[in-house]
């Protein structure tokens, strides 16, 4: 999995591309930790390159959640490809996160 990491402001994007499962989990919860505990902790995930995702990767992106949470800031996902909207929709993870359609529609939610 490639991980693009952008910033803007005070707002850090991530772009993880290709599957977020069990086998790539555990590198974007390193980035997303690292960029955190590093002080940028208003996230978009930009999940426009993810086809599919697992527990492994939804759990990844709960935890990063809570985290930035904890350090006055959010996780905001854009641009879900329909299988994984419907899986997070399903799970009713739409709900607890923050959902854009575009990665501009989630930048702007911060201004």
């Amino acid at each position: 999995m490639d991980i693009e990491v952008t910033r803007s402001g005070e707002i850090t994007t991530v772009a993880p591309k290709g599957d977020l499962d069990m086998a790539s989990a555990d590198r974007l919860k390193r980035t997303l930790a690292d960029l955190i505990a590093g002080g940028q902790a208003r996230l978009v995930v930009d999940l426009g390159a993810v086809s599919y995702i697992d527990s492994s990767g939804m759990g990844t992106l709960v935890a990063a959640m809570k985290y930035a949470r904890g350090a006055g800031g959010d996780v905001r996902l854009c641009a879900l490809q329909e299988d994984v909207r419907a899986i997070f929709e399903l799970t009713r993870l739409s709900k607890a996160m923050a959902v854009h359609g575009s990665r501009q529609e989630a930048l702007a939610a911060w201004a």
